[in-house]
């Protein structure tokens, strides 16, 4: 049942951002908006956080900031993003000083939150893939970004998806006893990406791709967003039985966690992959 839940918000969240990327730039800020909302708050109930409130603040102010950087220096690439990451440590330490009283387990919520803001900062390195390939991506009519955005969107979905119904039927051999997944998903999600990037970027008429550069690209973010997501359930399998949210809230925020987290941390990922094959 879990596994087929987080299948279907995988096929939803993938859907959201193949049509926002391929519709327009400002579609693609309400999609990234929306992953980073959803990340926030599987994140912060589903890892239960201490200081969650505050966690969630700091959180949504991130990603704010983010979200304008790209949109008003998409010149500056990924530059500004690494400033409101850098901006957010001392506001961090701050929040641990103001939960007063109620401060316990400091490392845990200090390193959530911390974890928290990278989730939420890294989705606005996809509104910077679009503007980077905007217009040099052999055709010159302006879809060229949105083409690789839903692309890279498609290839990190379908990852995640294959690797769940794969890990469903076998998940071996076991990277550990108690998490129920296994490198046979993370084989046939890079499969698979292969055979996305080859069909929707390897093109003798898109030479940024060409050369076999489509597939591989598709190869390596697949595979990337597979581990991560095992990752990622690591993560949320040794919060189980902590205090903090409802039982059922936490289980299904943790679930939701292990879906959107991948997909937010391989964004700036395949931003650098995509201009490494462009070079």
């Amino acid at each position: 049942m879990e596994r087929a839940v987080a299948t279907a918000i995988a096929v939803g969240l993938g859907v959201l951002l193949v049509l926002t990327g391929a519709a327009s730039a400002t579609a693609l800020l309400v999609g990234v908006a929306v992953l980073q909302a959803v990340v926030a708050i599987s994140w912060v109930f589903g890892a239960q956080l201490p200081g969650r409130w505050g966690a969630l603040a700091i959180g949504a102010m991130a990603a704010i900031a983010a979200d304008v950087c790209v949109s008003v220096w998409p010149g500056s690439r990924l530059g500004t993003l690494l400033a409101v990451i850098g901006l957010a440590v001392p506001v961090l330490f701050v929040h641990q000083l103001a939960r007063g009283a109620s401060r316990h387990r400091i490392v845990s919520s200090l390193g959530g939150a911390a974890a928290l803001v990278v989730f939420v900062v890294a989705p606005a390195a996809l509104v910077q893939l679009r503007h980077e390939f905007t217009g040099t991506y052999s055709d010159t009519d302006g879809t060229s970004g949105a083409r690789v955005v839903a692309v890279v969107c498609a290839i990190a979905a379908a990852a995640l998806v294959i690797g769940y119904v794969l890990d469903s039927l076998a998940p071996v051999p076991r990277f550990d006893p108690e998490v129920p997944r296994g490198l046979l998903g993370v084989v046939g999600a890079a499969g698979l990406g292969g055979s996305i990037g080859y069909l929707a970027l390897q093109s003798s008429a898109h030479s940024d791709f060409a050369n076999g550069r489509g597939p591989i690209a598709g190869v390596v973010i697949a595979a990337l967003t597979a581990l991560l997501a095992i990752a990622a359930a690591f993560g949320t399998h040794s919060a189980q039985g902590l205090e903090g949210a409802p039982a059922t809230f936490a289980r299904w925020a943790r679930l939701a966690a292990t879906v959107t987290v991948p997909v937010a941390v391989i964004s700036p990922v395949s931003f650098l992959v995509c201009l490494a094959a462009r070079v």
